[in-house]
């Protein structure tokens, strides 16, 4: 047999477990009303898993008329019945009246939750509709009665208080909640269950706290990350070392530089008053133009020879169109004998030869009458290099204009144009000739120009075409050296 603690229903079903009223652990029946009753989970989970009633909140209360620690009665106090007594028929149905059940002094403790001090009980009204208050989640949820019904706040003291007004009640089905006056805490509601005969006492209200046990983890703060405190430390950290060593790197780079800079300028306007000392002399149109033409001056290889030009044994064609001009040669070349003398056609001619006397390179310097510049020049280049062209042709087998075009060499801008021939059945077989012609106009404004005449042969081992005439072998240190001017 087993039976309910709260309602005191027992059941026969010795498997079942939990009340199918309210909920409450079932015990055995031979436990004492008021007795504490200890349940361990461990024989709980050691039953059988006997299926159990649909705990139901819609079944009708007990009506039983034995006592029940964990209900609240209301009912009229005797005081209050004799202080209405003359007015009985005006009494009002919205009074509620704190009182002591009498059968509940002196009464042993009881399991009832967790109870702070007792307060005053409440007394019965007048039978009528009565509206529910609703109780908080964090609570354990008490069955709903029959009937709606109404639990005020009650204020702490002895004596009796009214009850705060109560809207106007609704049809009994529905339920509406009460206003209630602010305050720290809410009350479960109890099913009240009024008896005709006795006053039953009320279960033990728990006076106002601060705060509800339910709320503790609605008003605990949340806990606060330290990502932000750290990360304003570490950018803290940052910012004074990239100050630190922005510092660093100012005084120990960037000032020492400063500082020899700064000396260097103090030193740069010494040697000025020697140079504005010198005496500038007045220049002509010839000096301008030559000034700015001026190549640098030319560093020679020790095994290097100069040739410089000399009117002292010219004549005829030769002495008329003079140029004086320069350059340097191998000293491994030859100086052709019949060159720069009475009769000869050419100021200078050298030679680099494959004993005993085959051709690999051959450098000469000639003439052509110029109106004084490149860009007055442009217009007959081209009849010049025809006529040229025409008279190489009747000299070199096999002869082949190859290109034509502006050209420079060292500073000087002038006009080439480039030829191949083959002599064939010699000593040493077909020997390819290339040959590379080029017009210098004089920088100074003269009426002389210079020709550049380049032969060269595949006897020479690193000639391989038309195009590597002054630009490999020996002659690309005749054409840098090369100077128009006196030396």
């Amino acid at each position: 047999m087993k039976r309910c603690p709260k309602c005191n229903r027992t059941f026969s079903t010795e498997t079942q477990k939990f009340c199918t009223h309210d909920g409450a652990p079932l015990v055995t029946a031979e436990s004492g009303q008021g007795d504490t009753v200890r349940i361990d989970s461990a024989q709980i989970e050691g039953l059988d898993n006997a299926p159990t009633r649909a705990i139901s909140r819609e079944l009708a209360s007990s009506t039983t008329g034995q006592f029940d620690p964990y209900k609240t009665i209301l009912a009229p106090s005797e005081e209050t019945k004799q202080e209405s007594a003359p007015d009985a028929g005006d009494s009002d149905p919205f009074k509620t009246v704190a009182g002591w059940q009498e059968g509940a002094r002196g009464t042993g403790s009881r399991d009832t939750q967790e109870l702070v001090s007792p307060a005053p009980t409440s007394t019965s009204l007048p039978p009528g509709p009565t509206v529910s208050v609703p109780s908080p989640p964090p609570f354990e949820p008490t069955p709903e009665p029959q009937t709606p019904q109404v639990s005020s706040p009650l204020a702490p003291g002895p004596t009796t208080t009214p009850s705060a007004p109560l809207s106007e009640p609704q049809t009994p089905p529905s339920s509406s909640s009460a206003p209630l006056p602010p305050g720290p805490a809410t009350m479960p509601s109890v099913p009240l269950i009024p008896a005709p005969g006795a006053v039953a006492p009320s279960a033990p209200l728990l006076a106002p706290q601060p705060a509800i046990a339910g709320s503790a983890q609605a008003i605990q703060r949340p806990k606060q990350s330290k990502l932000p405190l750290v990360l304003g430390i570490l950018g803290m950290l940052l910012v004074l070392g990239v100050g630190v060593v922005g510092a660093a790197y100012y005084f120990l780079v960037i000032k020492p530089r400063l500082d020899k800079q700064t000396i260097t300028t103090r030193r740069e306007p010494r040697p000025q008053p020697s140079v504005a000392l010198t005496p500038t002399p007045q220049t002509t149109p010839f000096d301008i133009g030559k000034t700015e033409n001026a190549p640098p001056p030319y560093s020679p290889p020790a095994d290097a020879v100069q040739f410089v030009n000399s009117k002292k044994n010219l004549d005829g064609k030769l002495a008329e169109h003079y140029v004086d001009f320069s350059f340097y040669y191998p000293n491994s070349w030859k100086k052709d004998p019949n060159a720069g003398v009475p009769g000869a056609s050419n100021f200078a001619k050298v030679e680099r030869r494959l004993p005993p006397d085959f051709t690999q390179e051959n450098f000469a310097v000639g003439w052509y009458s110029s109106a004084g510049s490149a860009e007055a020049d442009a217009s007959v280049f081209h009849t010049l290099v025809e006529n040229l062209s025409s008279q190489f042709k009747k000299s070199f087998p096999e002869y082949k204009k190859i290109s034509e075009g502006d050209t420079k060499v060292g500073v000087y801008k002038g006009y080439e144009f480039r030829f191949e021939s083959v002599s064939r059945n010699s000593v040493n077989g077909d020997v390819n000739v290339w040959g590379r012609v080029v017009l210098l106009p004089p920088p100074n404004g003269g009426n002389n120009g210079v020709t550049l005449l380049m032969l060269t042969t595949s006897l020479a081992p690193e000639l391989k075409s038309v195009d590597d005439v002054g630009e490999k072998g020996d002659l690309p240190m005749l054409l840098q050296s090369f100077r128009f001017g006196k030396q």
